[in-house]
């Protein structure tokens, strides 16, 4: 298994992920990359900027965009990804796929979006986040569809150590509660698309409270609204079967806001968690 901290992003993925912000020259620019990767790592800055019909300007700034030092360091990173394996994952299944070939690809899904995952998480907004969570009188979540998942899971683990939250599947139920929420609460929107109407809504009818997203790495509607835009990787299209590579990193940036609320005092976590463990373990008898 590769080591997660010694791994560079794929830059294919690079290119791919921050498709939405580029200029129309640099659009055109990526997708020549995107469709051309085998003749691109041996053409020169100006042979690509000919190919591509834009320019040798165009393609040192994009080079410096995704990160890299020059034209030259986005070749040999282009390079690297020629062995990968190019498995299409929205459509992660096919029908002939043995067993084998579908554990093979999920494990390859699964730790690409670990690793994209990671290496997107914003420190500062992180730890700014978590120092509004911690503060907030209530957290309100809100998410639906796929996302009630984690919203539930974030019910159970902010229930267990006694931080007071609300949620609601039920939409109308929903906005009933927002009706109370006050500069003191926080309100936390999960959304991959970041374009659900529902959630847009609420967010907008809360001007008081201050307003966390976690959402994909996009310019959505969503992150525009927000007080702070966590970000989860942009892999899935709009077709897909199950929401799982979004689910898997909205777990991820779900699971670092409870355990930044739930370092605060360790040992105070530690015992709500015994207590409740307590609870639970009386009705079970």
């Amino acid at each position: 298994m590769k080591n997660i901290y010694n791994i560079s992003m794929s830059c294919l993925f690079k290119i791919k992920e921050s498709i939405s912000t580029y200029t129309s020259m640099e659009k055109q620019l990526a997708d020549f990359i995107l469709n051309n990767k085998d003749e691109v790592i041996h053409l020169s800055a100006q042979l690509l900027a000919q190919k591509s019909k834009t320019s040798p300007a165009t393609v040192v700034r994009f080079s410096k965009k995704l990160g890299y030092k020059g034209f030259q360091q986005l070749k040999i990173e282009l390079a690297k990804d020629q062995n990968d394996e190019d498995f299409s994952f929205s459509d992660i299944i096919l029908e002939n796929d043995d067993i084998d070939t579908l554990v093979k690809k999920t494990y390859i899904s699964n730790f690409t979006t670990l690793e994209q995952t990671y290496r997107l998480i914003n420190n500062f907004n992180l730890e700014k986040a978590i120092d509004i969570l911690t503060n907030a009188n209530t957290i309100y979540i809100i998410g639906v569809g796929g996302s009630t998942i984690i919203c539930e899971d974030l019910v159970h683990k902010f229930t267990r150590i006694n931080k007071k939250v609300v949620f609601f599947e039920n939409f109308h139920i929903l906005l009933h509660s927002l009706a109370f929420i006050d500069e003191k609460d926080v309100l936390l929107a999960i959304s991959y698309s970041g374009e659900t109407k529902e959630i847009i809504e609420c967010v907008k009818l809360v001007s008081k409270a201050k307003k966390i997203a976690i959402t994909q790495n996009t310019k959505n509607t969503l992150s525009k609204i927000v007080d702070i835009s966590l970000k989860v990787p942009n892999e899935e299209k709009e077709f897909r079967i199950g929401a799982i590579s979004s689910r898997f990193s909205s777990f991820i940036v779900s699971d670092l806001l409870y355990l930044g609320i739930a370092k605060q005092n360790i040992d105070d976590t530690k015992d709500k968690i015994f207590k409740t463990r307590n609870i639970i373990k009386k009705t079970m008898k």
